[in-house]
């Protein structure tokens, strides 16, 4: 089998060999090992560098018989070698095997072609998370209540992990939402405005949570890598709140 992708992690698995995780187009992720030539002391081939694969094996670890660079490889440096490190990681943990993202896949291609260009990281991760999310079939929907209604921008919403956004008319909540937020910063993280810093910091929190939920309580290692920060804007009964600021 050929498939053209990334090497996202390795690991040594006997004197000659090494375990490789490799994000594809034609198979998505893939779990393979690839034979060092003789004496070969660095691992080849390398990250963030396109190569054509020769996949063999009927197993789901498949044996990487070749992999031809199609392209220069691209260097990522400090925040930006980290920020692919959490991608890699949530690749890892989440994708399915041996199947198809090819969405996920062009997606990725985009991350880490403007991670390399040094532009700010938190809109392009947020972005990836939205992807990943709808190829796992959780996508967060804001863009309507959980009962299908239309979402207005004056109103005030609670969005809850398994119910989603219900209205709120200022009672206090018997089970904490994960945030309120109004009905124009729904629309706003709908549309993907991920220039506007309320609608990067709703996601910030919701992707989080949507990940953990995910995660099943695995720590990702890649989140000591980058700066922590608590929200610190406006709270409603202890919960994080959004509003867009009015024109």
């Amino acid at each position: 089998m050929q498939a053209k992708g990334y090497v996202i992690h390795t690991r040594p698995f006997q004197d000659d060999k090494v375990l490789l995780d490799l994000f594809t187009l034609e198979a998505g992720l893939v779990r393979g090992v690839w034979r060092k030539k003789q004496k070969e002391t660095r691992v080849s081939p390398g990250s963030f560098l396109l190569h054509e694969f020769e996949l063999s094996g009927k197993s789901e670890l498949k044996n990487i018989r070749s992999a031809e660079p199609l392209e220069a490889g691209m260097a990522l440096q400090g925040r930006a070698l980290y920020c692919a490190f959490y991608v890699h990681e949530l690749l890892e943990r989440l994708a399915p095997l041996n199947l198809p993202l090819v969405d996920l896949f062009t997606l990725y291609q985009w991350l880490i072609s403007h991670l390399a260009q040094d532009v700010p990281a938190a809109p392009l991760l947020r972005r990836f998370e939205v992807g990943l999310f709808d190829e796992l079939g959780m996508a967060i929907n804001l863009q309507s209540t959980a009962r299908g209604e239309v979402v207005h921008s004056a109103q005030l919403y609670q969005f809850h992990s398994k119910i989603g956004l219900r209205p709120y008319f200022g009672e206090q909540p018997k089970i904490k939402p994960l945030v309120f937020l109004d009905g124009a910063a729904a629309q706003a993280y709908s549309e993907g405005r991920w220039g506007d810093k309320t609608v990067l910091a709703l996601a910030k929190e919701l992707h989080r949570a949507w990940l953990d939920q995910a995660l099943g309580g695995r720590v990702l290692k890649s989140r000591s890598l980058l700066p922590v920060s608590s929200y610190e804007g406006a709270r409603l009964w202890q919960v994080p709140l959004f509003k867009m600021a009015r024109e």
